[in-house]
């Protein structure tokens, strides 16, 4: 496949920065070395990059270094949620029409909506990966082992997973 035909990979972040916690979004290339944040230019290394871009599947991670990634559709959930309880509401007053519509809707948005790999340790998210690279889809129990701190990635000072979790690990909330 020639540079100029290749699919565009893209690779968004919390900046691990202290405080900082700012989404950081850039292509990701077998030759990117690291990442700058644009509210606090904090520069990320990601080591990993070449490696993760030639695995099959897609790991590691490039920004915290775990081997723990999943893939799931990029569509915000809580305008899911939002759609399925429109319809449900609405259903009683349409004889069900719009609670079918909602589930039509839905359905059809799952063969438009692109997928997107996820970490389960640090939430970053690689766009772009063509279907054979792709991770398996989520699992709970690996997304356990991280929630309740079971196991930690190579590079943990990176794992913030959001600037909310970011900003509460730095001030001793979390």
């Amino acid at each position: 496949m020639s540079e100029a035909t290749r699919p565009t990979i893209e690779l968004t972040f919390a900046c691990p920065a202290r405080g900082c916690g700012a989404p950081v979004v850039g292509p990701l290339t077998p030759e990117t070395s690291s990442l700058s944040c644009p509210t606090c230019s904090t520069a990320t290394t990601l080591p990993e990059a070449a490696e993760a871009l030639a695995a099959e599947p897609f790991a590691p991670c490039p920004v915290c270094g775990s081997n723990d990634l999943f893939t799931q559709r990029d569509f915000n959930r809580r305008l899911g949620l939002l759609l399925a309880a429109i319809g449900l509401l609405l259903g009683p007053f349409t004889a069900w029409i719009s609670t079918i519509a909602a589930i039509a809707i839905d359905f059809l948005l799952w063969f438009v909506v692109p997928e997107v790999v996820i970490c389960y340790a640090c939430r970053a998210q690689v766009r772009g990966l063509p279907k054979a690279k792709r991770p398996p889809a989520f699992e709970i129990a690996i997304h356990d082992v991280y929630k309740f701190d079971r196991r930690k990635p190579p590079r943990q000072e990176r794992a913030v997973a959001g600037p909310l979790q970011l900003r509460l690990r730095h001030e001793g909330g979390a």
